[in-house]
């Protein structure tokens, strides 16, 4: 095989791998931006029993106490641009939190 032909195989290989690098690439960021309704609304049926409410606070996720996040409590060190497509937009909406128990499992589900 000439040198010539050689070259183009290995350009043509080249654009094959950029080609499919970035096809994988897209699909790595989930398609889904909008409140997954069918989650949030197992939360927000409780939001009249609510003690905490847990929102986005300059990045980080924020535990508010009092009723629809009147008070804040504390800010953790979870950051919100680690989490999932659907727990940000849970938290931009507020998630209301009935109990510390169920606060406890929903910051260390965050927080993993």
């Amino acid at each position: 095989m000439g040198l010539r032909t050689r070259i183009a195989l290995l350009l043509c290989l080249a654009a094959a791998a950029v080609y499919t690098g970035g096809e994988a690439l897209k699909r790595l960021e989930p398609a889904q931006t909008e409140l997954p309704e069918e989650i949030y609304s197992a939360y927000a049926a409780n939001e009249k029993q609510a003690e905490y409410f847990l929102k986005n606070r300059e990045g980080y996720v924020a535990v508010y106490t009092g009723k629809r996040a009147s008070e804040l409590s504390d800010v953790t060190q979870i950051e919100v641009d680690g989490l999932r497509t659907a727990d940000k937009a849970m938290l931009e909406k507020g998630i209301p939190v009935v109990s510390r128990t169920e606060l406890l499992t929903l910051l260390e589900d965050l927080g993993s």
